[in-house]
């Protein structure tokens, strides 16, 4: 029957226990002196050995040959450990057995004596989940234990437990593995295994276990049943559901250059792909991480552990950004990936974070205004007069052809006299006085994509029951998408509902309104000097000729 193998390769002596070089050799001391305590606790994150290491060092004080502090896993002692079926070491779950009633049933075993080795052992994993009386009812029997019998308890949060437990016990604290000691330990699982793996997808796995050595060999198991024994980097990117380097890079790219519609056509190209918007948020982050790092560092190839050609592709992106701005950037994905933990829509979350990221003319908050005035200086110190979003869309239109122009305004006057937009009139206070109620409505309704497509737009005018969204022409994805079906009718019967009138919704560009408003008052003049003709000159002596 095949084994998992991060049960297959489960440390089984303490040399095997990677990068707690410092609780292992103290622990081998001490078997081999015979300065045992009576009470370990073991703290540290998942994957770090904990379990493990209360394992072997189980076999060790009771094994009947031991081998330079090691256990020889071939007495009877070790054999019954390893198969679990030993009378004197016990492993127990606080997190079914936490009740008081239990401690008192360990309280009564305690009294009897080995079966075989020399010492009783009890290993209480994940001891914080006890409960106070459970504690309470412990402290003496922990304190003061027979000569025989060793407790060794286990823990992902220390912080949890009592002062007067933490104070009975030799605590070991399990740091982190580092990435180093990962991929070293999974190359040596990959020879004995027979699997062929690349190490830069090694190293990938590793950046990607959290410095858990079980979950980098779970992921390692699931890679080589996906490859057929081959790992490619492409194979750990399917399996765990990332986005490669080069969307990361574009997607930095978008934002730096304040394209929000590349940006979220990105996002969708991700998701379209199946990538999990979590993790995609999370690489990211750890993207800016990495140029805040290539920016600020001077090898920065010490404290990013990429390719050569990365970290290069890395410093070139960092010189065009400011660092402002990317830990402005840092800062609003740190809140995204918490919120998405709690959101029923994470992508929704994670598309609001990268319109603020692209939105930096528009962020006021003490980082936006520091990333704007970092640009502005930069731009001020080369001798280059800022651009403002009017002038960027000016210098956009320029380059038009006059009969592209032409062309265009044919079009728009078609629109605009298919909507009648020639009579509209202000929008009605009421609605200007309720549209923040309305967007709170929104939200309250938890249609975070409707709110985010709205926060662009501002009703302007109303032609009875319609009402006019005007974008402007960056923000046309927002536009876009308003104007879908689906979009527009869910709109239009929560405004319905909320406003109490029956309301339509129309979405149109600012400048549209505003040719319309100019031609407005051109014909309003022009009839007034026809009005002041007539009076003049009288009725008969006044014709009025338009031109062709």
């Amino acid at each position: 029957m095949y084994t998992a193998l991060y049960r297959k390769w489960r440390p089984k002596r303490f040399e095997d226990v990677c990068g707690q070089e410092h609780i292992t050799t103290i622990l081998k001391n001490q078997i081999e002196t015979g300065q045992l305590s009576h009470a370990y606790l073991f703290c540290g994150t998942r994957g770090t050995g904990k379990t493990s290491t209360a394992k072997i060092l189980s076999k060790a004080i009771n094994c009947f040959n031991l081998q330079d502090g090691n256990p020889c896993d071939k007495c009877e002692s070790c054999i019954s450990i390893n198969q679990g079926n030993s009378m004197d070491v016990f492993e127990i779950d606080a997190a079914s057995n936490r009740r008081i009633e239990d401690v008192r049933d360990l309280r009564e075993a305690v009294k009897f004596t080995p079966a075989i080795g020399k010492y009783k052992v009890y290993i209480i994993d994940e001891v914080h989940m006890l409960t106070n009386e459970a504690f309470n009812a412990l402290l003496k029997t922990l304190e003061e234990p027979p000569a025989y019998v060793k407790f060794i308890l286990a823990t992902t949060e220390p912080h949890k437990l009592p002062g007067t437990i933490l104070s009975r016990c030799q605590r070991f604290d399990f740091k982190r593995l580092t990435q180093d000691n990962i991929v070293e330990r999974l190359k040596y699982i990959c020879k004995e295994e027979n699997i062929n793996a690349e190490e830069e997808a090694l190293k990938l796995i590793a950046r990607n276990s959290d410095g858990a050595m079980r979950d980098a060999i779970s992921i390692l198991d699931q890679c080589a049943v996906f490859g057929n024994m081959q790992i490619k980097y492409e194979h750990v990117l399917d399996v765990l559901g990332i986005a490669n380097d080069d969307f990361l890079f574009r997607m930095a790219d978008a934002v730096r250059e304040e394209d929000c519609s590349e940006a979220i056509k990105l996002l969708h190209e991700i998701s379209q792909e199946g990538k999990d918007m979590s993790q995609f948020a999370r690489d990211l982050l750890n993207h800016y991480r990495n140029l805040l790092m290539a920016k600020l560092v001077d090898r920065a190839e010490d404290v990013i552990d990429l390719s050569a050609e990365t970290v290069k592709r890395l410093k070139e992106q960092a010189n065009d950004y400011g660092r402002d701005n990317i830990i402005r950037c840092i800062d609003i994905l740190s809140q995204c990936s918490y919120e998405m933990k709690w959101s029923p829509q994470p992508k929704t979350i994670l598309e609001v974070a990268i319109i603020k990221m692209c939105k930096l003319d528009k962020d006021n908050s003490p980082e936006g205004l520091l990333a704007r005035i970092e640009k502005l200086e930069e731009a001020i110190s080369k001798g280059i007069m800022p651009k403002t979003s009017l002038s960027k869309e000016k210098e956009a239109k320029e380059p038009e052809k006059a009969e592209e122009k032409k062309e265009e305004k044919k079009q728009e006057k078609r629109i605009k006299t298919k909507d009648k937009l020639d009579d509209v009139k202000p929008i009605s206070s009421e609605i200007v006085e309720k549209w923040n109620g309305f967007m709170q409505e929104i939200k309250n309704r938890q249609k975070m994509k409707l709110r985010t497509y709205l926060a662009f737009c501002k009703p302007t005018v109303i032609d009875g029951e319609k009402v006019l969204l005007c974008f402007t022409r960056q923000d046309s994805v927002f536009k876009e998408e308003v104007e879908k079906g689906e979009t527009k009718k869910e709109i239009e019967e929560i405004a319905t509902e909320y406003f109490s009138k029956p309301i339509k919704i129309k979405a149109v560009f600012e400048d549209e309104i505003a040719v319309t408003e100019a031609e407005e008052k051109e014909e309003t003049y022009e009839n007034d000097v026809v009005k002041k003709a007539i009076e003049l000159f009288g009725e008969d002596l006044v014709e009025v000729v338009e031109e062709e």
